[in-house]
């Protein structure tokens, strides 16, 4: 079973052009700089031009550094995973190198099934095997990601691919022996050297963040959704003042377990929309978990009355970057998994979305990725515009 853990042509409109993006090393730093003009009109998604535009074809205000985040990087390879979909499979047909199988529907509980077997002998199997295949998809979403009608569009899609009438909060929770999880948690669970090579990996990369961006101990820090809670132990071992805010109670009881001695952990069982810390936090942190979240724009809302205006934001190991849609249920082999046969809410952003998203909603971002290739490793760090005070 898998043991997961919880990014000028003629009379072309004006817009801005957003890239994903891999900022190789140390990332790019969060140099103040000043905001371009907002823009409070609806905003219209051209998936072929893959841009973002006003519906009257205004420039579309977005911070200058959540431009940062989604601009080219200079490496041939990341300039490649910046290309749209489209051309991207066309350079890997022309290299015989065509990239994941599209699936039908119809077609997905077969191959999970395969996949359900490979995960009773080997992890790493069963991970390259969902990796090579991934939801074709069938039509177009609606115009403007921010509009209900985009968003009924999106939960119609989770829908189809769960398999579920519908998400509720309970989709949240996992399987779990509490008594062997304290024996062997995840991903030490899995018996992959690179599942664990890669997390470890990704928590260092979050506590040297945090580190870089002034927040060291004993500031205090949310983490949303820890699950196994192996971060949030690092965090409290590290000196940090954590409070842990975890939806899935048999998680709850497995974190409070697992403590640091001598470290200053709190758990609370809630949604991170319910949540309230009670004063302004230092930071908050989200660590593969904030694609979780049934109301992404509430909670990037309310995130403003957890921290404190010289607080920061980690989103970490995000599905932040290129989509074939602005914002949805992901399509690729292992969220497909996650939603079959869990009921998980896997949902992915395109860099274009989010840095418009971060700009309405008050945030400016850099990206801090510690190697390409490396999405776990991948942290968008986010602080209070000006005008959000």
């Amino acid at each position: 079973m898998l043991q997961a853990s919880r990014s000028g042509q003629p009379e072309r409109p004006a817009g801005i052009r957003l890239w994903s993006t891999t900022s190789g090393g140390g990332g790019r730093h969060a140099a103040r700089q000043p905001c371009l003009p907002h823009c409070t009109m609806p905003a219209t998604f051209h998936r072929k031009r893959f841009e973002i535009v006003t519906e009257s074809g205004a420039r579309a205000g977005v911070h200058r550094s959540n431009l940062l985040f989604s601009c080219l990087d200079r490496s041939a390879r990341d300039l490649f995973d910046s290309f749209p979909p489209s051309v991207r499979r066309g350079v890997r047909r022309v290299a015989r190198r065509p990239g994941p199988r599209r699936i039908a529907l119809a077609d997905l509980d077969g191959e999970l099934d395969q996949v359900a077997e490979l995960f009773t002998s080997s992890e790493d199997a069963a991970r390259s095997r969902l990796a090579e295949f991934e939801l074709a998809p069938s039509g177009d979403p609606p115009s403007d990601p921010f509009s209900r009608e985009y968003e009924r569009w999106a939960w119609e899609l989770y829908v189809r691919i769960s398999g579920r009438s519908s998400y509720t909060l309970s989709n949240e929770t996992s399987p779990i022996d509490v008594a062997g999880a304290l024996l062997r948690p995840f991903p030490g669970c899995t018996g992959s050297a690179t599942v664990v090579g890669e997390d470890l990996e990704a928590r260092g990369q979050v506590l040297r963040c945090l580190g870089a961006n002034g927040i060291v101990p004993p500031a205090t820090i949310v983490e949303y959704g820890p699950g196994w809670g192996n971060l949030t132990c690092d965090l409290a071992a590290t000196g940090y003042e954590v409070t842990a805010v975890e939806i899935d109670p048999g998680f709850c009881e497995l974190i409070s377990a697992r403590r640091p001695e001598g470290g200053t952990l709190t758990v609370e069982h809630a949604d991170m929309l319910t949540f309230s810390p009670g004063k302004p936090l230092d930071a908050a942190v989200f660590f593969e978990c904030f694609h979780h979240c049934a109301d992404h724009r509430l909670l990037l809302q309310r995130l403003h009355e957890c921290v404190a205006p010289d607080g920061l934001v980690l989103l970490a190991g995000e599905p932040v970057g290129e989509m074939p849609f602005p914002w949805g249920p992901r399509i690729d082999g292992l969220s497909l998994w996650s939603m079959r046969r869990y009921g998980w809410l896997e949902l992915g952003f395109d860099a274009r979305y989010f840095a418009m998203l971060l700009d309405r909603t008050g945030w400016k971002a850099s990206r801090q990725r510690l190697r390409a290739r490396a999405p776990k490793s991948d942290i968008l760090v986010l602080r209070p515009t000006a005008s959000a005070g």
